[in-house]
């Protein structure tokens, strides 16, 4: 949703013969109330789009937060599930994404980055389910859907404390100024 919404804007921009762009973001996600040029320019549609898409994509987020957390118990909190969530993490994760742009002309700095917010999502609850639909012995999934549900609450709570000084010093150190 969030490409279709950036490429309707960009269409939007050549259409209305407007290439003007801020320095700090991408041209597509300029808008013109941002330019400051928005007096007597009509709104375009893509602003709309985008700012509902934020809003939906918030809302789902807060609709996921509230359900894992809703279904984590005491005892899920483990050694090993904390172990595993650290594993992943520290080694696991940013090992995988190192060896994955090998080759891609990325800085360290960048490479350092997505190895630790790298790519996450749903895809492990997707993979967890997959599993426990194969006859996968109820003790054994139970443990698994503890362990995803501590890796996805600590991901949740350390990239969202690590997310903005991060990405504050990344682009201090990406500003030659």
């Amino acid at each position: 949703m969030f490409f279709a919404a950036v490429a309707l804007h960009q269409t939007e921009l050549k259409l209305a013969g407007r290439t003007e762009t801020s320095p700090e973001l991408p041209p597509a996600l300029v808008s013109s109330h941002e330019r400051g040029d928005h007096a007597g320019t009509p709104a375009l549609i893509s602003e709309g789009s985008l700012v509902f898409k934020e809003h939906l994509e918030r809302l789902s987020e807060v609709v996921l937060i509230l359900l894992v957390g809703g279904m984590l118990f005491v005892d899920s909190w483990s050694w090993p599930a904390v172990g595993c969530a650290l594993f992943i993490f520290v080694i696991a994760r940013p090992l995988s994404v190192l060896l994955g742009m090998v080759g891609s002309g990325a800085s360290w700095r960048m490479r350092g980055l997505t190895g630790w917010f790298g790519v996450r999502g749903i895809g492990s609850l997707y993979y967890l389910m997959y599993v426990i639909q194969h006859d996968l012995p109820q003790d054994l999934a139970l443990q698994l859907i503890q362990v995803t549900l501590v890796v996805i609450t600590l991901s949740v709570l350390m990239h969202g404390a690590s997310v903005k000084p991060l990405m504050k010093l990344f682009w201090r150190r990406r500003d030659p100024r």
